[in-house]
């Protein structure tokens, strides 16, 4: 018998830490990564900046993604640069805007979803003599429902 009570017991704790499918038709997101954090090359064209960002989203009513590309951006993240006379970080040039497309024909509309987005970034900073840098990201849903705004640590480059 005490061994029932303390299989019962050891189920229930289990399962009752489990996290619930969210029904918040708010998105969140969470920053996971900026990675690899580099210079691409090719014969055709200058070196660049490349990296890609990754973060992590919950969306209650799977609204988060557009339709299609005529939908506008719904995805924008801001690089800020370290100023040293300020000694505070300040927008490096402008926010970059980008339009996450509803995957698998919609299938997700109208569902709790949770997972990872991918977005590649391409020459992130003004020019190379910036070398402390952060970015912050946040998205629009499909009925203008904004998702908090994400900042990633501090990186210090070296190419």
């Amino acid at each position: 018998m005490r061994n029932l009570l303390l299989l019962f017991l050891m189920v229930f704790i289990t399962f009752s830490c489990v996290k619930g499918p969210s029904k918040d038709p708010v998105p969140t997101l969470e920053f996971k990564a900026v990675s690899p954090l580099g210079k691409a090359t090719s014969a055709s064209q200058p070196p660049r900046d490349t990296a890609v960002l990754i973060l992590r989203y919950e969306d209650g009513d799977g609204d988060i993604f557009r339709n299609s590309n005529t939908d506008g951006p719904n995805l924008v993240y801001t690089t800020y640069a370290f100023n040293v006379g300020s000694n505070k970080f300040k927008i490096d040039g402008y926010p970059n805007q980008a339009t996450i497309i509803q995957p698998a024909n919609g299938y997700y509309k109208g569902k709790s979803i949770k997972g990872d987005i991918y977005v590649p970034m391409r020459q992130f900073r003004s020019s190379d003599n910036v070398k402390v840098i952060k970015f912050t990201a946040f998205m629009v849903d499909m009925k203008n429902n904004k998702s908090n705004t994400v900042t990633s640590p501090v990186y210090t480059l070296n190419f």
